[in-house]
């Protein structure tokens, strides 16, 4: 039976174009990763700064307190706020035209298809329970960090570990983390988006308030001719060709399904109106959405891309705030500015002359060493009497 055929040029083109938002995203998200780790003086903030999934787990503390979680920044409030507008429009468009992570997946994922010319599928009887192990990773990281009062994903993040590969804290803060990355990157050589599928909690956390979605991916029972390019094409492994309209929670708005289907107009991307939307300008208006949000918090302040030096910060304060020492300052600079004798310093966290000039972090992560960066904040407050 003819049909007419979709524009393979264009398919194409939006392939290309995804994936080279999707890299420059993580190109750059390395970048800053790198430069936060090893540039001296002004740097770039952490990766704690620019993750929305921060402020989720920081949320119940900021609520019940008032106050924020050590490394939550409100650019991460920020971020989640662009991630939840978008999902207004487009549900987990986040993890199929954003996020870093998963484009690093996906990447293996396409390196394994070169090596071994066939993508492998879990069969069905252990990927659907194993599909529910995020939302309980969501649910222990929040009553965790609700708990703790801190941060009780970052040693299992495969992400953050990501950030701190060439970092000194890699086998002392990381290990598990490490594990977790490995597990995931070479799991999809074999499974697309492994971690995505059953580890992720921010996946979780979109999945839950999909239904807001206005958009998403529908089917013209009509006209399509059954020949599973969609279903193989989805990473994810939702059987969109049975489907009316995809309304699974497992969907990431990638809309690699929509431009592999041969047949014009048979699959895409809709209101519950008629009417449709080029995945192009999905792409387009998501980057829209998440660039006004991001300008909006970079003019009003409340997002800060770069760590000054102690020093300089220091200098903008009427007095010194021990709230403001961070991993990335030494004790030297602490010492210099408070008038806190070395001494006490190495008596106190029981460190070398050599770690006094060091990073705080560097010492505060060595195994056995019994303090961490707050513990050093807690020493000045009481040593100034603050």
């Amino acid at each position: 039976m003819p049909y007419d055929k979709s524009d393979k040029r264009s398919q194409r083109s939006f392939q290309a174009l995804r994936l080279a938002v999707l890299a420059a995203l993580l190109a750059l998200s390395t970048a800053l990763g790198l430069m936060h780790q090893f540039q001296k003086g002004t740097r770039p903030v952490g990766v704690d700064a620019l993750c929305p999934f921060g402020a989720i787990e920081a949320a119940y503390t900021l609520i019940t307190t008032g106050a924020a979680i050590e490394r939550v920044a409100w650019s991460s409030y920020i971020l989640l706020l662009a991630t939840v507008l978008a999902a207004l429009l487009f549900r987990r468009v986040f993890c199929g035209k954003i996020c870093a992570f998963g484009t690093l997946q996906e990447l293996f994922a396409r390196l394994g298809r070169g090596i071994f010319r066939r993508r492998l599928v879990i069969p069905e009887a252990v990927d659907k329970p194993a599909r529910y192990i995020k939302y309980a990773a969501l649910a222990g990281v929040v009553a965790g960090t609700a708990i703790t009062g801190q941060l009780f994903i970052r040693p299992y993040d495969p992400w953050a570990t990501y950030q701190h590969l060439f970092s000194k804290e890699l086998l002392t803060e990381f290990r598990v983390g490490l594990l977790v990355l490995a597990v995931s990157l070479v799991g999809s050589l074999f499974f697309d988006r492994l971690f995505c599928k059953y580890l992720c909690p921010m996946g979780a956390f979109l999945a839950l308030i999909r239904r807001i979605g206005w958009f998403r991916v529908r089917r013209n029972a009509g006209t399509c001719i059954h020949c599973s390019a969609c279903t193989k094409a989805c990473p994810v492994n939702i059987p969109v060709e049975t489907l009316e309209h995809v309304h699974s929670a497992e969907c990431i708005n990638c809309n690699l399904c929509v431009n592999v289907c041969p047949v014009k107009d048979t699959l895409y991307v809709g209101g519950p109106r008629k009417g449709s939307l080029p995945s192009a300008a999905v792409l387009g208006i998501t980057a829209a959405v998440f660039t006004a949000v991001l300008a909006v918090g970079t003019a009003s302040g409340e997002i800060r891309w770069t760590v000054k030096p102690l020093s300089e910060r220091v200098m903008e304060m009427p007095g010194f705030n021990p709230d403001e020492i961070k991993g990335i300052d030494s004790f030297k600079a602490i010492s210099d500015l408070t008038g806190i004798p070395e001494g006490e310093f190495i008596r106190t966290f029981t460190i070398s002359e050599e770690d006094f000039e060091k990073p705080i972090r560097e010492s505060a992560h060595r195994d056995g060493s019994g303090f961490d960066v707050e513990a050093v904040r807690e020493f000045v407050r009481e040593r100034l009497g603050k």
